[in-house]
């Protein structure tokens, strides 16, 4: 089978007409859909599994303008701490 075009397609009245124009219509339907499927399935492959929530990115996390911060007691803050990026977790932490 050929790639599919990325467009949505609605039967018309004489594609729906007899049993054969049925067939047809319902053939190209689930050819559309099953393309979506293999589709969804491999970009599915390319994103890694996670694994739980991961730090910084939970219910009870602190959020600062809108980016996630790792929790962080507030009384072993000192002067100089400063809040760095962690690209693994995808969180600022204090350090």
């Amino acid at each position: 089978m050929g790639k599919q075009k990325d467009s949505r397609w609605f039967p018309t009245q004489i594609q729906l007409s007899d049993p054969k124009s049925l067939e047809r219509s319902f053939r190209q339907l689930l050819e559309q859909h099953y393309a979506l499927v293999d589709r969804h399935e491999a970009l599915s492959k390319q994103v890694p599994a996670a694994t739980g929530i991961q730090p910084g990115h939970g219910p009870s996390d602190t959020m600062v303008c809108g980016l996630f911060v790792q929790p962080v007691d507030s009384q072993t803050l000192a002067d100089g701490t400063k809040l760095t990026y962690e690209k693994k977790s995808g969180s600022f932490v204090f350090k």
